[in-house]
């Protein structure tokens, strides 16, 4: 009696876990489609931007007047100019002397949701951004 017992309630128990269903992992990218990496030259109105698809494709997208053009890139020339952004972002941000008082902004970057504007009458700035704009571009608009 123990034994048909015992075996009722194992089957019990296997079944049970048997019906609960594992949830699938979440591995949705919430970069996914969204810039990771943005320099736009306001007074032209032209920006580059980074995106990562959630499928893990790259794409430099440029934006001018006549409109947008992506060109997809590898992840080894993305994570190369990521890099170069975030030097120069970061360089903009703490290294080079603030933007004169009353400036209006000239460029605007964001790196990962993080933004900063630099004015055009800061020379060091303004050649740095200019270098990654005109590069970034070159490989964008082959």
């Amino acid at each position: 009696m123990q034994i048909i017992l015992l075996t009722v309630l194992s089957l019990l128990m296997s079944s049970s876990f048997a019906f609960e269903q594992e949830q699938p992992e979440n591995n949705s990218d919430l970069r996914g489609g969204k810039p990771l990496l943005l320099v736009e030259q306001l007074d032209d109105e032209e920006k580059i931007e980074l995106e990562r698809t959630s499928a893990g494709d790259y794409f430099l997208v440029f934006t001018d007047e006549d409109g947008s053009r992506k060109n997809k890139i590898g992840r080894t020339k993305a994570e190369e100019i990521d890099q170069k952004y975030s030097a120069v972002f970061l360089k903009v941000q703490y290294e080079l002397p603030a933007d004169p008082k009353g400036c209006d902004a000239d460029w605007k970057l964001v790196l990962r949701g993080e933004d900063q504007r630099a004015c055009p009458k800061n020379e060091q700035k303004n050649q740095a951004i200019r270098t990654l704009f005109d590069e970034m571009k070159k490989i964008a608009r082959p």
